[in-house]
């Protein structure tokens, strides 16, 4: 999946409330620990993006798994 078709995500800007949209990767989702038998849990990390809101100016952070 190339960066253009990455699902975007809305969320409310914490300073003024404005929607704020931003390009997450698409991932596994949450999983259970130790789904993977050899313990290569690594890939399905809390990871994170910043955006700013076009509103206010204020820097959103986005956390997915």
């Amino acid at each position: 999946m190339s960066q253009s078709e990455r699902p975007r995500v809305t969320v409310g800007c914490p300073a003024c409330s404005e929607s704020v949209r931003a390009a997450v990767p698409g991932g596994p989702g949450i999983r259970k620990p130790g789904h993977d038998l050899q313990g290569n849990d690594e890939e399905h990390r809390l990871s994170g993006t910043e955006t700013t809101c076009h509103n206010c100016g204020h820097t959103v952070e986005l956390y997915y798994y």
